[in-house]
């Protein structure tokens, strides 16, 4: 089967705009049969078959691949209208299309069947993601800078969603990875031997630079000073993470420490101009901690793990300190960096002095290179920077003995190994086996483990040692990755499977005590005490997972930033770091809608979103967000900006990330936008597209209109039947740049000017992305079955088929009369019977 890669590229090459084309005369249905014998057997026979294409002896009842891809072919070669040859007999039109519609209704049913479970949720593994929130939540484990899953192979995507069991291969690789990762994750857990003292270390006036400013700092400052001047998101960046040279071993142990930073803000009232250092000098600075992997070293550049732990507001022109408390793990080293710093202060450089010449002091008017540049401009001291003068590093802080990760892995106590008897042994063997596997274990499967103990014990293994042996073999156990399937007599999940799956679904992590307490007793598979703990868990914090998982899957924000931006046309992408933000407003959002108990509806007519100021920037409503709070997150009514309003702001559509994912990074397309939109949120995708038609490129350069591209394909009654499905709703978009700015033309310089108008089949108009929404909700029962399918694909973990739309239908059925209520639709499909069979 085509990848959504390639189906996506194919749509693009059949797309007809509906405005302006004459509708095709509606075919009338054909038997598909009579119409390949009348018109391709005489060529394609069993006996000598043109292109070893057998049509004779082609089954259409027969779902097999091999069908499929002859019978997909045909369609093709139709719709190309490359046969019937030109010398024999020829079908008229309305006939060819109506063999088109007929085959391709065939091809549909056979693919369906083929990738079929018949309802069934497939024995499936745990996803990355599910691996890493469980070895989380089972050993205790602070993941901020561990990912014991970073080797795994990718998993396999089924309609963007990582969890469906079909395409959960296991490998060779895989099981290699996994044995790494319980290697990796119980010698964390284990931890220090002893409990570790608390440390402290000062480093003062003694901060090397990274190598491109090493000699212009040791210049300009003798090296006193670690100056931070661009955003760390850079491409290249000079000055993005301030590193300690002299911590190169970073600390000791796992734990929170204790940071002081005596800093200060450096010319936010610079002579030069924004263009030349392209900076926000409104925002105070605000410097930030990230952390640096000793081990990969190359500490100036960024890294695959570096979350922001902690962010302050600087003092202009004042040393002040600051204080932090971040976790960090052992072998890491807080760095420092300038969040809303200067985008691309390497070529900040050679701007100065083309732009701003006669400011430079006499004496370095003159410089030439970029290399004596840098030095001179350093030296000269106005560029906005901040600058750290003394850190203090104290910690571990708190240390609580045994941790809390040793006492997951060891069940209490772990002293006196050496007393351990044989009855204790088994006794903390069977029961971190139980909340490993998330069940009851059996007398076999704990006398196999007791076994292995013995086993490491007689090879001369301390009791720790068989004992942590012991676990890495449960964490590599088929029982511990993958889900049960144990069901009662009537065919309904079992307590702990049903827990598990509960648990998965809204926490994308293993049972807590609370689910596991309720289903050792008996007492989950019931509708009302699944709606509690459905509420329960809705409102922990432990949901936000859900919200993040499911949003990556449903929405496919997880290919956020796969196709990055180009970083000089979109350098606000990089500046405001908007790949989190634009996630961040789309999870906040949603997480709202959860909690009030809103109206699907909202998805698209809601006239607020949540932003900070560097969303609101991009969106063109900043001076609703003061420069003081500039990171902090709130709601926003884009009713208080009309103009906003009216281009579609607020709801789904209107959010950066949805219009970055279904861009491509340097352009848009009508095309793909509208295949988003019908996949996602109408759920009624079109089939594939001919290979052989050749693909339209918008041309954002302003040669022609997107519009006028796509002209080659109105005449085409074969095209017209999918292009007046995804043209319409392309084009409402195309007010939005590739990452979600408004625009009124193409290209500034041609001017060429954007149109956003359509009409959707049924004859129903619109002018503009606002307009559009109106009609889309008329349509909002088709609305809430697509996330209804989706979210119901995130708790089973298994593609939705024909057989189960009376099901969905009965789920959705009772909320229909309040605009189906978000918490209560997730609600209702937790008690439904496809979640608990």
């Amino acid at each position: 089967m085509l990848s959504s890669h390639v189906f996506r590229l194919l749509v693009v090459c059949v797309l007809l705009q509906p405005c302006v084309a004459a509708p095709a005369k509606e075919a009338q249905p054909i038997d598909p049969v009579g119409f390949l014998e009348n018109y391709c057997i005489d060529c394609h026979t069993a006996d000598e078959p043109a292109g070893e294409r057998d049509f004779e002896s082609l089954n259409l009842g027969d779902s097999h691949w091999d069908t499929q891809l002859v019978l997909q072919e045909a369609i093709d070669q139709l719709t190309l209208r490359s046969m019937p040859p030109e010398d024999g007999d020829q079908p008229s039109e309305q006939d060819r299309l109506a063999a088109i519609d007929a085959l391709t209704q065939q091809l549909t049913r056979m693919r369906l069947e083929s990738s079929s479970t018949n309802g069934r949720t497939v024995l499936r593994r745990l996803s990355r993601r599910e691996y890493r929130e469980t070895v989380s939540d089972l050993l205790k484990i602070d993941m901020t800078m561990f990912d014991p899953t970073h080797e795994f192979p990718a998993d396999n995507l089924s309609e963007h969603f990582d969890n469906v069991g079909d395409t959960l291969v296991m490998s060779g690789h895989l099981l290699e990875r996994y044995l790494d990762a319980a290697e990796q994750c119980v010698a964390k857990a284990v931890g220090p031997s002893e409990r570790p003292s608390t440390q402290e270390w000062r480093f003062h006036r003694k901060f090397p630079q990274q190598a491109e400013l090493r000699t212009a700092h040791a210049r300009a400052f003798l090296n006193r000073y670690l100056c931070l001047y661009d955003h760390p998101f850079n491409d290249k960046t000079e000055g993005g993470y301030g590193h300690i040279e002299a911590f190169a071993g970073g600390v000791p142990v796992d734990g929170v420490y204790e940071i002081w930073v005596h800093a200060k803000a450096m010319h936010r009232d610079t002579k030069y101009s924004e263009r030349a250092v392209k900076i926000d000098l409104e925002e105070p600075f605000r410097l930030g901690i990230r952390p640096g992997d000793s081990v990969i070293g190359d500490m100036p550049h960024r890294q695959p793990i570096q979350p922001l732990l902690a962010e302050s507001v600087v003092s202009d022109d004042e040393f002040e300190w600051i204080r932090f408390e971040v976790p960090l793990d052992q072998g890491f080293v807080p760095r420092f960096t300038f969040e809303n710093g200067m985008h691309d202060v390497r070529g900040s450089f050679a701007r100065i002095y083309r732009m701003h010449f006669n400011l430079l002091p006499q004496e370095i008017r003159d410089t030439r290179g970029i290399f004596e540049q840098r030095i001179a401009i350093i030296s000269e001291g106005a560029l906005p920077h901040l600058r750290i003068d003394e850190v203090k590093v104290r910690g571990p802080l708190d240390v609580k003995w045994p941790t809390k990760s040793q006492q997951a892995l060891f069940g209490g106590d772990v002293t006196g190994e050496e007393h351990w008897t044989d009855s204790e042994v088994r006794d903390r063997i069977e029961r971190f086996a139980s909340r490993a596997y998330r069940r009851p274990v059996t007398e076999t499967e704990v006398e196999g483990l007791v076994a292995f103990f013995d086993s490491r014990k007689a090879l001369g293994r301390s009791s720790h040692q068989a004992y942590g042996d012991t676990a890495k073999a449960i964490l590599c156990s088929p029982a511990f990755l993958y889900f049960q399937t144990s069901t009662t007599e009537d065919g309904q999940l079992s307590d702990h499977a049903l827990a598990e799956r509960l648990s998965y679904f809204l926490t994308s992590s293993m049972p807590d005590d609370t689910l596991r307490q309720l289903a050792d007793e008996g007492k989950l598979n019931d509708p009302e005490t699944l709606r509690q703990q459905t509420r329960r868990l809705l409102a922990s914090e432990k949901s936000d997972e859900f919200v993040a998982d499911f949003l990556d899957n449903w929405l496919d924000l997880r290919s956020l930033g796969s196709m990055p931006p180009d970083s000089r046309e979109f350098a606000a992408f990089y500046s405001g770091d908007l790949q989190v933000d634009m996630k961040t407003e789309t999870r906040m959002f949603f997480r709202d809608l959860i909690d009030r108990d809103a109206s699907l509806n909202e998805l698209l007519t809601a006239s607020h979103s949540f932003l900070n100021r560097d969303l609101a920037k991009l969106y063109g409503v900043d001076e609703h967000f003061p420069p003081d709070n500039a990171s902090e997150f709130r709601r926003f009514d884009f009713a208080q900006s009309p103009v906003q309003r009216k281009l579609g702001r607020g709801g789904l559509l209107g959010q950066a990330s949805i219009l970055t994912v279904s861009a491509n990074g340097i352009e848009t397309s009508p095309v793909t936008r509208g295949v988003w939109l019908l996949e996602n949120v109408l759920g009624t995708p079109t089939p594939p597209p001919p290979d052989d038609v050749p693909a339209i490129e918008p041309d954002t350069r302003g040669a022609k209109t997107i519009r006028d591209q796509l002209l080659k394909h109105r005449e085409d009654a074969t095209c017209f039947q999918c292009h007046r499905k995804i043209d319409p709703l392309g084009f409402a978009m195309e007010g939005f740049d590739a990452i979600g700015q408004s625009r009124k033309v193409y290209n500034i310089k041609s001017k060429r000017p954007i149109f956003t108008s359509g009409e959707l089949p049924g004859g129903a108009k619109f002018d503009g992305p606002e307009e559009l929404k109106q009609q889309l909700v008329e349509r909002k029962d088709f609305i809430a079955r697509t996330v209804t399918e989706r979210l119901l694909t995130h708790a089973l973990g298994r593609r939705m088929e024909p057989t189960d739309r009376p099901a969905v239908d009965a789920i959705l059925m009772p909320l229909k009369a309040e605009d189906y209520p978000t918490a209560r639709l997730i609600e209702s499909i937790v008690t439904s019977e496809l979640f608990r069979r």
